[in-house]
């Protein structure tokens, strides 16, 4: 489990960004009532096409999903669903080197997609404390009406409710 406020990979449900009523969407699907904006994790290499001004030196705390960043035309127009109504996002910038399982999830994705970003958040149900353990995390997802879950070098599969 990593630590600090933010879902960086180990505990988190990712989720295409390409939809804005996505957050409509897994709101439903986590049980979370409230409006809860939604952070992307991106690959560090495709970043500067994705935020203003980026620059992995001067920005380290955008490897922590701590600081918010304009979006460019292409970040706004390809992933609606990460970009919030000022036009920023809260991101996590990830390079191989941070954790090589959750970069290749998002490196594949790219390759299928042409998208770098994935919706990420937290892998709780609202009113839930945080998952910290693989029990906690089968027991949520169970309840959680999500189709897959990563769970170290298993996946598994559930049908779910579209």
């Amino acid at each position: 489990m990593e630590y600090g406020p933010r879902a960086l990979g180990q505990r988190s449900i990712l989720f295409p960004p390409t939809d804005p009523d996505s957050i409509d969407w897994l709101n439903k699907r986590l049980d979370r009532t409230e409006f809860m904006p939604f952070a992307p994790v991106t690959l560090q290499e495709v970043a500067q096409e994705c935020y203003e001004g980026y620059d992995s030196e001067r920005c380290p705390a955008a490897h922590h999903m701590t600081i918010s960043l304009d979006c460019t035309d292409v970040m706004q127009e390809r992933s609606p669903g990460v970009v919030h109504v000022d036009g920023t996002a809260r991101p996590q910038i990830i390079d191989e080197n941070d954790d090589e399982v959750y970069y290749n999830i998002l490196q594949a994705y790219y390759e299928r997609s042409g998208i770098p970003s994935l919706i990420n958040t937290s892998f709780n149900m609202h009113g839930e404390p945080i998952v910290c353990t693989p029990r906690q995390a089968v027991e949520s997802w169970l309840r959680s009406n999500n189709e897959l879950l990563v769970l170290e070098d298993r996946i598994l599969k559930q049908e779910v409710d579209q």
